[in-house]
C-alpha cells in the first residue's frame, strides 16, 4: 500500500451476507446478492480542473469509471481476493470548471467463474463493495456518505455456464436510464451510500484500508492501452423462427442459428431490417480475424426490440456455431432511443452471431469490439530476410497481445482463464519484443498463489483455483521458469526474493514423489502438452523438468546468497542426473519416455530429451547425439489428446499409440517447442533455430491472424503458440542478458540460412538495436558480450561494428 487511503468502503444498504448464527463465524453470501449490479454518483465542484488529478479505485468483483460521461477506467485486474489490487488513472483531463461527476457501475459476481473467485465473508465485507479517491488541490475526494447509489435492476442475474466458466449478461435498456452519467442527472430514488465497517473476529471496526478479507491493496499491473475499437466490415443474413422458450442468450442464439434457413445475402453496416413477429433475423458477422474485447451494440429500434449476441471463434461447413463451441452469450433490449450496449465482460473470436427479435423497422450499426490490451509502445521489432518468418514473428505478436489483457489468457476466445504453465510462453515474448513489462512482471506474482501442500493451481483467480480438485503439477515448474526470467531479465532481487520461498514449497511437494532419484507416480493431471505423451509411473519429460526447476531455483537462490536453499537444490539435482540415464536409448540416439515397474517405454518423443537438455541431464558425451535427434524431423508423428473426448480424456491420459513406437517419434505440440528450441540452442546449434520456426507455416490455414492451439488445431488463439516470436529476437538476432537485469548483454547472433536479420529487443537501460548482414552492427545502451562462433568479445555501451566471420 503506497499511502493511507482517505477512502472509506462503501455498497448499498444490503449487505448481501448471511450470518449463520448469532455467535458463529459462518457467514455465506445471500442468494440475492449473486450477479448484482449497484450504480454509484458522486457530484462535486471544482473552480478550476487540475492538470493532473491520479485517481484510485477498486471493487469486489469489477467496477466501470467515469468522469462527466467519459469512461475511464475497468477493473480490477484479476486476483486472489485477499491481495485485491487497486488502479490508478489520471482524472485530470475530464475534469472541468464548475459541476463535475464520478459515476461507477460495480458488478459484485458472487459464484467463482473464469475470471474471479469470492472472498471468504467476514460479517460484513465480502459481498460487493467499492473504494475510489481522486486527490485533489483541496484534498482526496473519496468515496463515504455522500456518494450516492441505486441497485440496477435492468441487469438479470445469471450463473456461470459451460466448461468456460462465463456469466451471461442480459441488460433490459429499458430498465435503465441511459442519462444516469450526466452530471444533472435526476437522482430521484438514489440513496446515501453505505459504509462498510469491517466486522469480524478480531476486526477493529476499520472503514478504510486495510481490512478483512481484502488485504492491503496491492497495485495492479497497470493501466490497459486505450481501448482499440474493431468494427466489424460485414455480415450475412438468414431467417428463421423465434425459438420456443427463453433458455438464455447463448442457447436461444444457438436454437435461431439451428433452425435459420439458407444466406438471404451478404450485408454491409448500417444494416436495416423490417421484423416481423413470426420471424427471427440471425445475422453473422464476420471482422476477417481473430478480435477480442467488449462487444459494442448501437441500435435504433422499438422499445423491446431484442439482441442476442454469441462471439464465436469458427463456423461449421454449414456457416452455424460448432456444437462444441463455448456458450457465451449476450442480450440486449432495446429502450427505444439512446440504445447502446457494450458487454461488461470481454470475449473473442472472428464471428459473433447476432439474432434479432421483434417486430419494426431495426437500424443496426457495425457491430465493434473494443479491444483493451496490455500496452504494447512502439519499438521493439524484429526482421530479416525471410517474409515468411516475418509474418511468423508477426502472428505471434497479435496472438500474444490478444492474450494479454488483465493477465496472461490461455485464449481469450475461449476460456479466457489465468493459467500457470501456459503463460511462459507469453511472458517470454514479451521480455523480447515489448518494452512494457508490467504484465511480465505482474502474472507471475499473480500465480504465486499455492495451495495448502506448496503446489500451484493450475489456473488462479478462478472458479478452478477456489475449488482445488484439479491440478497440473507440471505447470507449477513452468512457473518456476517464468520468475527464472524475470531473475535474469529484470535483475530484480526484491521481486525474486518474493518469489523464490514459493518455488522452494513447489520443489519440495516434488521432492516427496522421488525415490532413488526420480520422480514416480506424480499424482494430479501430469498434462506435459497436448502431444500423446504419457505422465505416469516415472516420466522422462517430467523428470526433466523436474531438473530444470531445480537448477532454476538453485542459481537464483546462489545469486541472493542462499546457500542452503541452493544446496539444496543442486543436492537434489545430482540425485536426478545419477538416475537419468536409465531412460536412454542407444539405438536411437534419444531418451525413452517413461519407466514403470522397472520397464522402460517403448516410445520416444521430442519432450523427453528436450527436457533432458533443459535440465541439465545429458551427459558431455551423448550431447551431440541428442542434438541429431532433435534435429531430426522425418520420423516425427503429430498425435494430440482428443479434444472431443474432454474431460475424460484428460482423466485417463492420452489414447494408447496408433503409430510405430519403435520407429516413429511423438513431435512436439506448438507449446513444448519452447522447450525443445531451448534445448538445442543449449547444445549450441542456435543457429537452427529460425529453419524450426518455420514449421508454423503450416498453421497459416488453421488461425484467423492468429496462432492455433496445436498442429492440428483446438481454440484459434493461443498465446502458448507464440514461441518464434521470442526466438528469432532471443536466438537469430542473438539478443540476451549476459548477467541479470543487463548489467551486461551478450549479442549471439545466428542467422543459418538467413542472409540478414535486424531489430531493437527492450531492456531495463532501453533498446538494444542489432543489425546483422555480413557484418554485425550494435547499439546498445548497456556494455556488452559479442559472442561470434564462441569468440567472445567485450564492448563497452554505445555503438560497435564488426565484420561476421564463421558465425552463421
Amino acid at each position: 500500500m503506497s499511502r493511507a487511503w482517505a477512502a472509506q468502503w462503501i455498497w448499498c444498504h444490503d449487505s448481501g451476507i448471511d450470518k449463520l448464527g448469532e455467535f458463529s463465524t459462518d457467514t455465506r453470501i445471500a442468494a440475492g446478492a449473486h450477479d448484482r449490479r449497484v450504480l454509484f454518483r458522486r457530484v462535486f465542484d471544482l473552480p478550476e480542473p487540475p492538470v493532473t488529478a491520479p485517481l484510485r479505485i477498486t471493487a469486489d468483483s469489477r467496477y466501470v469509471l467515469w468522469v462527466n460521461g467519459r469512461e475511464l477506467a475497468r477493473g480490477p485486474a484479476r486476483s486472489h481476493p485477499a491481495r485485491l489490487p487497486y488502479d490508478t488513472v489520471d482524472a485530470g483531463p475530464a475534469l472541468v470548471g464548475g459541476r463535475n461527476v464520478l459515476c461507477c457501475l460495480v458488478r459484485f459476481y458472487g459464484e467463482p467463474n473464469a475470471r474471479w473467485m469470492p472472498a471468504g465473508p467476514t460479517f460484513s465485507h465480502g459481498a460487493g463493495a467499492l473504494l475510489a479517491e481522486l486527490a485533489l488541490p483541496d484534498g482526496p475526494l473519496a468515496t463515504d456518505r455522500a456518494w450516492r447509489y441505486r441497485i440496477a435492476d435492468a441487469w438479470t442475474p445469471h450463473r456461470p455456464e459451460g466448461v468456460g466458466g462465463s456469466v451471461p449478461e442480459v441488460l433490459d435498456g429499458r430498465r435503465l436510464d441511459p442519462d444516469w452519467l450526466a452530471v444533472d442527472a435526476d437522482e430521484t430514488g438514489w440513496r446515501p451510500a453505505r459504509v462498510i465497517t469491517a466486522l469480524h473476529i478480531g476486526g477493529t471496526a476499520r472503514t478504510t484500508p486495510p481490512t478483512d478479507p481484502y488485504g492491503p491493496l496491492p497495485p495492479g499491473p497497470g493501466p490497459a492501452a486505450p481501448a482499440v475499437p474493431r468494427p466489424a466490415p460485414r455480415a450475412r443474413l438468414r431467417l428463421a423462427p423465434p425459438p420456443a422458450g427463453d433458455p438464455g442468450p447463448a442457447r436461444y442464439v444457438a436454437a435461431a442459428d439451428a433452425q435459420a434457413g439458407p444466406v438471404r445475402g451478404e450485408l454491409t453496416f448500417p444494416v436495416e431490417l423490417e421484423l416481423t413477429a413470426d420471424v427471427v433475423a440471425v445475422l453473422t458477422v464476420d471482422w476477417g480475424q481473430v478480435v477480442a474485447g467488449t462487444l459494442d451494440l448501437r441500435l435504433h429500434a422499438p422499445a423491446g426490440t431484442r439482441v442476442d449476441a454469441r462471439m464465436c471463434e469458427e463456423l461449421d461447413a454449414d456457416g452455424r456455431i460448432p456444437a462444441h463451441h463455448h456458450p457465451h452469450g449476450v442480450r440486449y433490449v432495446a429502450r427505444g432511443h439512446a440504445d447502446r450496449f457494450e458487454s461488461a465482460d470481454p470475449a473473442g473470436g472472428r464471428y459473433a452471431m447476432l439474432v434479432l427479435t421483434g417486430v419494426g423497422r431495426v437500424r443496426l450499426d457495425p457491430p465493434v469490439v473494443r479491444e483493451r490490451l496490455r500496452p504494447r509502445p512502439p519499438g521493439a521489432y524484429f526482421t530479416c530476410s525471410d517474409e515468411l518468418l516475418d509474418r511468423i514473428h508477426r502472428t505471434g505478436l497479435r496472438t500474444v497481445d490478444l492474450s494479454a489483457q488483465d493477465a496472461y489468457l490461455d485464449c481469450p476466445t475461449r476460456e479466457q482463464r489465468a493459467w500457470v504453465g501456459d503463460s511462459v510462453v507469453h511472458q517470454s515474448v514479451d521480455l523480447l519484443t515489448n518494452p512494457d513489462w508490467g504484465l511480465a512482471r505482474w502474472h507471475p506474482r499473480l500465480c504465486a498463489s499455492p495451495r495448502p501442500d506448496g503446489l500451484l493451481p493450475m489456473a488462479v483467480a478462478c472458479d478452478y483455483e477456489h475449488r482445488g480438485d484439479t491440478y497440473i503439477p507440471d505447470w507449477s515448474l513452468h512457473w518456476i521458469r517464468s520468475v527464472h526470467n524475470l531473475y535474469r531479465w529484470t535483475g530484480d532481487r526484491d521481486l525474486v526474493a518474493e518469489l523464490l520461498p514459493v518455488a522452494e514449497r513447489v520443489l519440495r511437494w516434488f521432492a516427496d514423489f522421488a525415490r532413488g532419484g526420480l520422480l514416480h507416480d506424480v499424482t494430479g493431471w501430469v498434462l506435459l502438452d497436448w502431444a500423446s505423451v504419457q505422465g505416469s509411473g516415472a516420466s522422462a519429460a517430467l523428470n526433466g523438468l523436474w531438473g530444470r526447476a531445480l537448477r532454476d531455483v538453485a542459481e537464483m537462490s546462489s545469486w541472493l546468497g542462499d546457500q542452503g536453499r541452493a544446496r539444496w537444490a543442486a543436492a537434489r539435482h545430482a540425485e536426478l542426473a545419477a538416475a537419468y540415464p536409465v531412460f536412454w536409448d542407444q539405438r536411437r540416439g534419444a531418451y525413452r519416455d517413461w519407466l514403470r515397474d522397472g520397464v522402460t517405454a517403448p516410445q520416444v518423443s521430442d519432450h523427453a530429451t528436450a527436457a533432458a537438455v533443459v535440465g541439465g541431464l545429458v551427459p558431455a558425451a551423448l550431447r551431440p547425439a541428442a542434438l541429431r535427434f532433435l534435429l531430426r524431423r522425418a520420423d516425427r508423428v503429430c498425435r494430440a489428446w482428443s479434444f472431443r473426448t474432454m474431460p475424460l480424456r484428460a482423466a485417463m491420459g492420452p489414447p494408447p499409440p496408433d503409430w510405430d513406437v519403435a520407429r516413429e517419434v511423438v513431435e512436439a505440440q506448438p507449446f513444448f517447442r519452447y522447450v525443445v528450441h531451448d534445448a538445442v540452442a543449449e547444445l549450441g546449434a542456435a543457429e537452427r533455430v529460425a529453419a524450426l520456426c518455420r514449421d508454423w507455416t503450416r498453421l497459416f490455414d488453421l488461425g484467423d491472424g492468429t496462432w492455433p492451439e496445436t498442429w492440428l488445431g483446438g481454440s484459434h488463439c493461443h498465446g502458448w503458440s507464440a514461441t518464434p516470436s521470442r526466438d528469432l529476437p532471443l536466438y537469430t538476432l542473438g539478443v540476451s542478458p549476459d548477467l541479470p537485469g543487463f548489467a551486461r548483454a551478450r549479442i549471439a547472433p545466428r542467422l543459418g540460412d538467413l542472409a540478414w536479420a535486424r531489430g531493437a529487443v527492450p531492456t531495463p537501460h532501453g533498446l538494444i538495436e542489432v543489425a546483422v548482414t555480413d557484418r554485425v552492427e550494435v547499439t546498445s545502451p548497456v556494455p556488452f558480450v559479442l559472442d561470434l562462433a564462441g569468440r567472445r568479445e567485450s564492448r563497452p555501451a554505445g555503438s560497435f561494428s564488426a565484420a561476421l566471420v564463421g558465425a552463421r
